[in-house]
Protein backbone atom coordinates (compact mmCIF):
# COMPACT_ATOMS: atom_id res chain seq x y z
CA UNK A 1 0.00 0.00 0.00
CA UNK A 2 1.26 3.47 -0.86
CA UNK A 3 0.19 6.97 0.09
CA UNK A 4 0.43 9.42 -2.79
CA UNK A 5 0.46 13.11 -3.54
CA UNK A 6 0.42 14.47 -7.06
CA UNK A 7 1.84 17.35 -9.07
CA UNK A 8 0.54 18.22 -12.53
CA UNK A 9 -0.42 21.37 -14.44
CA UNK A 10 -4.14 21.98 -14.98
CA UNK A 11 -3.99 22.20 -18.73
CA UNK A 12 -5.76 20.28 -21.50
CA UNK A 13 -4.13 19.83 -24.90
CA UNK A 14 -5.99 21.38 -27.80
CA UNK A 15 -6.56 17.98 -29.40
CA UNK A 16 -8.76 16.89 -26.47
CA UNK A 17 -11.06 19.93 -26.42
CA UNK A 18 -14.62 19.53 -27.55
CA UNK A 19 -15.32 20.60 -31.11
CA UNK A 20 -11.91 19.84 -32.57
CA UNK A 21 -11.20 17.21 -35.17
CA UNK A 22 -9.41 16.54 -38.45
CA UNK A 23 -9.42 19.49 -40.80
CA UNK A 24 -9.60 17.44 -43.97
CA UNK A 25 -11.36 14.39 -45.38
CA UNK A 26 -9.27 11.34 -44.56
CA UNK A 27 -8.80 8.45 -46.98
CA UNK A 28 -10.86 5.26 -46.63
CA UNK A 29 -9.46 2.30 -44.70
CA UNK A 30 -6.71 0.34 -46.38
CA UNK A 31 -5.83 -3.16 -45.22
CA UNK A 32 -2.13 -3.96 -45.12
CA UNK A 33 -1.66 -7.41 -46.58
CA UNK A 34 1.43 -7.93 -44.41
CA UNK A 35 -0.78 -7.78 -41.30
CA UNK A 36 -3.81 -9.74 -42.50
CA UNK A 37 -4.16 -13.40 -43.30
CA UNK A 38 -6.34 -14.65 -46.09
CA UNK A 39 -9.16 -15.03 -43.56
CA UNK A 40 -8.78 -11.41 -42.47
CA UNK A 41 -7.29 -12.29 -39.09
CA UNK A 42 -4.28 -10.33 -37.85
CA UNK A 43 -1.16 -12.43 -37.97
CA UNK A 44 0.65 -12.68 -34.65
CA UNK A 45 4.38 -12.09 -34.43
CA UNK A 46 7.03 -13.31 -32.01
CA UNK A 47 7.42 -12.60 -28.27
CA UNK A 48 4.91 -15.13 -26.87
CA UNK A 49 3.76 -14.09 -23.40
CA UNK A 50 1.95 -16.10 -20.76
CA UNK A 51 -0.44 -14.99 -18.02
CA UNK A 52 -1.68 -17.00 -15.04
CA UNK A 53 -4.73 -15.99 -13.05
CA UNK A 54 -4.71 -17.96 -9.79
CA UNK A 55 -6.45 -17.82 -6.44
CA UNK A 56 -7.04 -20.23 -3.53
CA UNK A 57 -10.45 -21.92 -3.35
CA UNK A 58 -11.54 -23.12 0.10
CA UNK A 59 -14.69 -25.06 0.92
CA UNK A 60 -16.15 -27.08 3.77
CA UNK A 61 -16.54 -30.73 2.85
CA UNK A 62 -19.67 -32.03 4.53
CA UNK A 63 -20.63 -35.52 5.72
CA UNK A 64 -19.65 -37.42 2.54
CA UNK A 65 -16.65 -35.78 0.90
CA UNK A 66 -15.06 -35.10 4.30
CA UNK A 67 -14.84 -38.79 5.28
CA UNK A 68 -13.82 -39.68 1.70
CA UNK A 69 -10.81 -37.34 1.79
CA UNK A 70 -10.02 -38.37 5.37
CA UNK A 71 -9.87 -41.99 4.19
CA UNK A 72 -7.54 -41.06 1.31
CA UNK A 73 -5.21 -39.38 3.79
CA UNK A 74 -5.29 -42.59 5.83
CA UNK A 75 -4.65 -44.90 2.85
CA UNK A 76 -8.20 -46.11 2.10
CA UNK A 77 -10.80 -45.48 -0.60
CA UNK A 78 -14.49 -45.17 0.29
CA UNK A 79 -17.65 -45.41 -1.76
CA UNK A 80 -21.26 -44.76 -0.72
CA UNK A 81 -24.24 -47.11 -0.87
CA UNK A 82 -27.00 -45.94 -3.20
CA UNK A 83 -29.75 -48.53 -3.25
CA UNK A 84 -28.13 -51.75 -4.45
CA UNK A 85 -25.14 -49.90 -5.91
CA UNK A 86 -21.90 -48.50 -4.50
CA UNK A 87 -20.81 -45.15 -5.94
CA UNK A 88 -17.14 -44.24 -5.97
CA UNK A 89 -16.23 -41.48 -5.68
CA UNK A 90 -19.11 -41.07 -3.21
CA UNK A 91 -21.86 -38.56 -3.97
CA UNK A 92 -24.17 -36.70 -1.63
CA UNK A 93 -27.18 -37.22 -3.90
CA UNK A 94 -28.64 -40.10 -5.88
CA UNK A 95 -27.56 -39.32 -9.49
CA UNK A 96 -30.85 -40.73 -10.82
CA UNK A 97 -33.42 -39.22 -8.43
CA UNK A 98 -31.58 -36.32 -6.82
CA UNK A 99 -32.51 -37.55 -3.36
CA UNK A 100 -30.05 -36.99 -0.50
CA UNK A 101 -28.09 -40.12 0.31
CA UNK A 102 -27.55 -41.32 3.84
CA UNK A 103 -23.75 -41.30 4.46
CA UNK A 104 -23.49 -45.11 4.41
CA UNK A 105 -19.85 -45.38 3.40
CA UNK A 106 -18.06 -48.60 2.49
CA UNK A 107 -14.42 -49.34 1.66
CA UNK A 108 -13.64 -50.31 -1.95
CA UNK A 109 -10.51 -51.24 -3.93
CA UNK A 110 -7.62 -50.77 -3.70
CA UNK A 111 -7.48 -52.61 -7.05
CA UNK A 112 -9.72 -52.06 -10.02
CA UNK A 113 -10.18 -52.32 -13.77
CA UNK A 114 -9.51 -49.65 -16.41
CA UNK A 115 -12.67 -49.14 -18.46
CA UNK A 116 -11.23 -46.44 -20.72
CA UNK A 117 -8.24 -44.11 -20.72
CA UNK A 118 -6.37 -41.32 -22.47
CA UNK A 119 -2.66 -40.60 -22.59
CA UNK A 120 -1.30 -37.21 -21.47
CA UNK A 121 1.92 -36.74 -23.40
CA UNK A 122 2.63 -33.16 -22.28
CA UNK A 123 1.48 -32.57 -18.68
CA UNK A 124 0.85 -29.07 -17.41
CA UNK A 125 2.07 -27.77 -14.06
CA UNK A 126 -1.35 -28.53 -12.54
CA UNK A 127 -1.33 -32.21 -13.51
CA UNK A 128 -0.58 -34.87 -10.86
CA UNK A 129 2.64 -35.88 -12.65
CA UNK A 130 5.19 -33.86 -14.57
CA UNK A 131 6.07 -36.80 -16.84
CA UNK A 132 3.67 -38.43 -19.35
CA UNK A 133 0.86 -40.41 -17.70
CA UNK A 134 -2.69 -41.62 -18.32
CA UNK A 135 -6.05 -40.41 -17.13
CA UNK A 136 -8.30 -43.43 -16.76
CA UNK A 137 -11.76 -44.35 -15.61
CA UNK A 138 -11.14 -47.06 -13.03
CA UNK A 139 -13.93 -49.24 -11.64
CA UNK A 140 -12.63 -50.24 -8.21
CA UNK A 141 -13.37 -53.67 -6.83
CA UNK A 142 -16.61 -53.41 -4.85
CA UNK A 143 -17.81 -50.27 -6.71
CA UNK A 144 -20.38 -49.98 -9.48
CA UNK A 145 -19.18 -46.68 -10.94
CA UNK A 146 -15.81 -45.49 -12.17
CA UNK A 147 -13.34 -43.04 -10.66
CA UNK A 148 -11.44 -40.84 -13.09
CA UNK A 149 -7.86 -40.59 -11.91
CA UNK A 150 -4.20 -40.70 -12.91
CA UNK A 151 -2.39 -43.91 -13.81
CA UNK A 152 1.40 -43.78 -13.64
CA UNK A 153 2.66 -46.13 -16.36
CA UNK A 154 6.05 -46.51 -18.05
CA UNK A 155 4.57 -45.52 -21.41
CA UNK A 156 1.47 -45.42 -23.55
CA UNK A 157 2.07 -49.01 -24.65
CA UNK A 158 1.65 -50.13 -21.02
CA UNK A 159 -1.96 -48.92 -20.99
CA UNK A 160 -4.95 -50.91 -22.22
CA UNK A 161 -8.68 -51.11 -21.63
CA UNK A 162 -9.45 -53.91 -19.18
CA UNK A 163 -6.04 -53.83 -17.50
CA UNK A 164 -5.83 -54.18 -13.74
CA UNK A 165 -4.49 -51.29 -11.66
CA UNK A 166 -3.96 -50.70 -7.97
CA UNK A 167 -4.08 -47.59 -5.81
CA UNK A 168 -0.84 -46.14 -4.45
CA UNK A 169 -0.75 -43.45 -1.79
CA UNK A 170 1.78 -40.63 -1.73
CA UNK A 171 4.31 -40.30 1.07
CA UNK A 172 2.99 -36.84 1.93
CA UNK A 173 -0.80 -36.69 2.12
CA UNK A 174 -2.98 -33.68 2.87
CA UNK A 175 -6.49 -35.07 2.65
CA UNK A 176 -7.03 -34.32 -1.03
CA UNK A 177 -7.83 -36.28 -4.17
CA UNK A 178 -4.15 -36.00 -5.09
CA UNK A 179 -3.17 -38.23 -2.17
CA UNK A 180 -3.80 -41.30 -4.35
CA UNK A 181 -2.91 -42.43 -7.86
CA UNK A 182 -2.91 -45.76 -9.71
CA UNK A 183 -0.25 -48.01 -11.23
CA UNK A 184 -0.47 -51.28 -13.18
CA UNK A 185 -1.21 -54.00 -10.65
CA UNK A 186 2.08 -55.79 -11.33
CA UNK A 187 4.00 -52.59 -10.53
CA UNK A 188 2.22 -51.90 -7.23
CA UNK A 189 4.03 -52.05 -3.93
CA UNK A 190 2.63 -52.88 -0.51
CA UNK A 191 2.16 -49.85 1.75
CA UNK A 192 1.65 -49.47 5.47
CA UNK A 193 -0.02 -46.15 6.23
CA UNK A 194 -0.70 -44.84 9.71
CA UNK A 195 -3.96 -42.88 10.14
CA UNK A 196 -3.68 -39.13 10.56
CA UNK A 197 -5.14 -37.03 13.31
CA UNK A 198 -8.69 -35.70 13.22
CA UNK A 199 -11.12 -35.43 10.34
CA UNK A 200 -10.54 -33.56 7.08
CA UNK A 201 -13.24 -30.89 7.13
CA UNK A 202 -11.92 -28.16 4.83
CA UNK A 203 -10.37 -28.39 1.38
CA UNK A 204 -8.13 -25.68 -0.08
CA UNK A 205 -6.62 -25.76 -3.54
CA UNK A 206 -5.52 -23.30 -6.17
CA UNK A 207 -7.82 -22.43 -9.04
CA UNK A 208 -5.81 -21.13 -11.97
CA UNK A 209 -6.14 -20.21 -15.60
CA UNK A 210 -3.05 -19.84 -17.75
CA UNK A 211 -3.41 -18.33 -21.17
CA UNK A 212 -0.85 -17.46 -23.79
CA UNK A 213 -0.73 -14.37 -25.94
CA UNK A 214 1.57 -13.35 -28.76
CA UNK A 215 2.45 -9.79 -29.64
CA UNK A 216 1.02 -8.26 -32.78
CA UNK A 217 3.66 -7.27 -35.35
CA UNK A 218 3.73 -3.59 -34.35
CA UNK A 219 3.96 -4.50 -30.65
CA UNK A 220 6.72 -7.02 -31.39
CA UNK A 221 8.71 -4.31 -33.18
CA UNK A 222 8.15 -2.01 -30.19
CA UNK A 223 9.37 -4.74 -27.81
CA UNK A 224 12.40 -5.48 -29.98
CA UNK A 225 13.19 -1.78 -30.03
CA UNK A 226 13.20 -1.71 -26.23
CA UNK A 227 15.59 -4.65 -26.17
CA UNK A 228 17.78 -2.72 -28.63
CA UNK A 229 17.72 0.39 -26.42
CA UNK A 230 15.27 2.33 -28.59
CA UNK A 231 11.79 3.80 -28.20
CA UNK A 232 9.74 2.92 -31.30
CA UNK A 233 6.46 4.74 -31.97
CA UNK A 234 4.15 5.03 -34.98
CA UNK A 235 3.23 8.15 -36.93
CA UNK A 236 -0.52 8.84 -37.02
CA UNK A 237 -2.88 11.64 -38.14
CA UNK A 238 -1.94 15.21 -37.32
CA UNK A 239 1.75 14.34 -37.64
CA UNK A 240 1.68 12.90 -34.12
CA UNK A 241 3.66 9.91 -32.96
CA UNK A 242 1.98 7.36 -30.69
CA UNK A 243 4.13 5.27 -28.39
CA UNK A 244 3.59 2.45 -28.45
CA UNK A 245 1.70 2.34 -31.73
CA UNK A 246 -1.62 0.54 -32.00
CA UNK A 247 -1.03 -0.88 -35.45
CA UNK A 248 -3.76 1.35 -36.86
CA UNK A 249 -4.71 5.01 -37.03
CA UNK A 250 -8.04 5.39 -35.23
CA UNK A 251 -8.76 8.82 -36.78
CA UNK A 252 -7.74 7.96 -40.33
CA UNK A 253 -9.22 4.47 -40.01
CA UNK A 254 -6.20 2.84 -41.69
CA UNK A 255 -3.84 0.06 -40.74
CA UNK A 256 -0.26 1.07 -40.01
CA UNK A 257 2.81 -0.80 -41.20
CA UNK A 258 6.49 -0.92 -40.39
CA UNK A 259 6.91 2.05 -42.73
CA UNK A 260 5.03 4.15 -40.15
CA UNK A 261 7.45 3.25 -37.34
CA UNK A 262 9.50 6.11 -35.92
CA UNK A 263 12.46 5.95 -33.57
CA UNK A 264 12.04 8.55 -30.84
CA UNK A 265 14.63 10.33 -28.76
CA UNK A 266 15.58 8.98 -25.35
CA UNK A 267 15.08 12.48 -23.85
CA UNK A 268 11.81 13.95 -22.69
CA UNK A 269 9.94 16.30 -20.34
CA UNK A 270 8.12 15.67 -17.07
CA UNK A 271 4.40 16.39 -17.48
CA UNK A 272 3.31 15.31 -14.00
CA UNK A 273 4.43 13.18 -11.11
CA UNK A 274 3.28 11.49 -7.91
CA UNK A 275 5.23 11.05 -4.67
CA UNK A 276 4.64 7.52 -3.40
CA UNK A 277 5.16 6.96 0.33
CA UNK A 278 5.20 3.28 1.36
CA UNK A 279 2.81 2.32 4.16
CA UNK A 280 4.28 -0.13 6.66
CA UNK A 281 2.73 -3.60 6.80
CA UNK A 282 3.95 -7.17 7.11
CA UNK A 283 5.83 -8.11 3.96
CA UNK A 284 6.27 -4.55 2.70
CA UNK A 285 9.61 -4.25 0.90
CA UNK A 286 9.46 -0.57 0.00
CA UNK A 287 10.78 1.71 2.75
CA UNK A 288 11.58 5.08 1.17
CA UNK A 289 9.34 7.52 -0.73
CA UNK A 290 9.89 7.61 -4.47
CA UNK A 291 8.46 9.24 -7.58
CA UNK A 292 6.19 7.99 -10.34
CA UNK A 293 6.32 10.36 -13.30
CA UNK A 294 4.57 10.93 -16.60
CA UNK A 295 7.19 11.74 -19.24
CA UNK A 296 6.67 12.75 -22.85
CA UNK A 297 9.56 11.91 -25.13
CA UNK A 298 10.78 14.55 -27.54
CA UNK A 299 8.73 14.35 -30.72
CA UNK A 300 6.07 12.03 -29.23
CA UNK A 301 2.36 12.78 -29.11
CA UNK A 302 1.74 10.31 -26.30
CA UNK A 303 3.36 10.20 -22.88
CA UNK A 304 4.94 7.36 -20.91
CA UNK A 305 3.17 6.94 -17.58
CA UNK A 306 4.22 5.44 -14.25
CA UNK A 307 7.95 5.84 -14.74
CA UNK A 308 9.75 5.11 -11.46
CA UNK A 309 12.21 7.81 -10.41
CA UNK A 310 14.41 6.83 -7.49
CA UNK A 311 17.69 8.59 -8.19
CA UNK A 312 16.52 12.23 -8.06
CA UNK A 313 15.76 13.86 -4.68
CA UNK A 314 12.07 14.60 -4.18
CA UNK A 315 12.66 18.30 -3.53
CA UNK A 316 14.60 18.64 -6.78
CA UNK A 317 12.00 17.01 -9.01
CA UNK A 318 9.51 19.23 -10.87
CA UNK A 319 7.08 19.46 -13.77
CA UNK A 320 8.88 20.63 -16.91
CA UNK A 321 12.15 19.00 -15.90
CA UNK A 322 14.18 17.55 -18.77
CA UNK A 323 15.21 13.90 -18.40
CA UNK A 324 17.11 11.25 -20.35
CA UNK A 325 16.46 7.49 -20.23
CA UNK A 326 19.55 5.46 -19.37
CA UNK A 327 19.04 1.91 -20.62
CA UNK A 328 20.25 -1.14 -18.76
CA UNK A 329 23.01 -3.27 -20.30
CA UNK A 330 21.57 -5.30 -23.17
CA UNK A 331 21.86 -8.61 -21.30
CA UNK A 332 19.71 -7.26 -18.44
CA UNK A 333 16.84 -5.85 -20.49
CA UNK A 334 13.50 -7.66 -20.25
CA UNK A 335 10.15 -7.09 -21.96
CA UNK A 336 8.11 -9.79 -20.19
CA UNK A 337 5.30 -7.37 -19.28
CA UNK A 338 5.01 -5.75 -22.71
CA UNK A 339 1.71 -6.88 -24.19
CA UNK A 340 -0.93 -5.86 -26.72
CA UNK A 341 -2.65 -3.49 -24.28
CA UNK A 342 -2.27 0.05 -25.61
CA UNK A 343 -4.36 1.66 -22.86
CA UNK A 344 -1.72 1.05 -20.17
CA UNK A 345 1.49 0.48 -22.13
CA UNK A 346 4.69 -0.74 -20.56
CA UNK A 347 8.32 -0.09 -21.48
CA UNK A 348 9.27 -3.37 -19.84
CA UNK A 349 12.28 -3.57 -17.55
CA UNK A 350 14.81 -1.92 -19.85
CA UNK A 351 15.46 1.52 -18.32
CA UNK A 352 17.94 1.62 -15.46
CA UNK A 353 17.10 5.22 -14.52
CA UNK A 354 15.95 8.60 -15.77
CA UNK A 355 18.55 11.28 -15.17
CA UNK A 356 18.46 15.08 -15.63
CA UNK A 357 19.84 16.33 -18.94
CA UNK A 358 20.97 19.62 -17.43
CA UNK A 359 18.83 21.59 -19.87
CA UNK A 360 16.55 24.40 -18.65
CA UNK A 361 13.05 23.35 -17.58
CA UNK A 362 10.21 23.70 -20.06
CA UNK A 363 7.77 26.40 -18.95
CA UNK A 364 4.32 25.15 -17.94
CA UNK A 365 2.60 27.02 -20.77
CA UNK A 366 5.06 25.49 -23.24
CA UNK A 367 4.67 21.85 -22.23
CA UNK A 368 4.11 19.56 -25.23
CA UNK A 369 0.59 18.36 -25.88
CA UNK A 370 -0.02 14.67 -25.35
CA UNK A 371 -2.79 12.21 -26.12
Amino acid sequence: MLAAKHAYPRRWPESTKRGTGPDKILPPPVADSSLLSQQGVVIMAEFPISFTLEYPYTRTLGPVIGPFLTALRDGRILGIRCGDRVLCPPMEFDPDTGETLRPDLVEVGPSGTVENWTWVAEPSRKHPFQEPFAFAQVKLDGADTTMTHAVKAVGQAAMSTGMRVRAQFREERTGSIGDVYFVPEDDARDQSIAPGEGEVEISTHLISLTYDDTLYPHAARYAQGLLDGKFIGQRISGDKIAIPGKGYDALARVMLTEADDVELATTGTVLSYTVLTPVKYRGQTETEPYLSATIILDGAGQSLTQQDIRNIPLDEFRVGMRLRAIFKPAAERRVDDVDNDWMYPSIGDVVERWEPTGEPDVALDELPESM
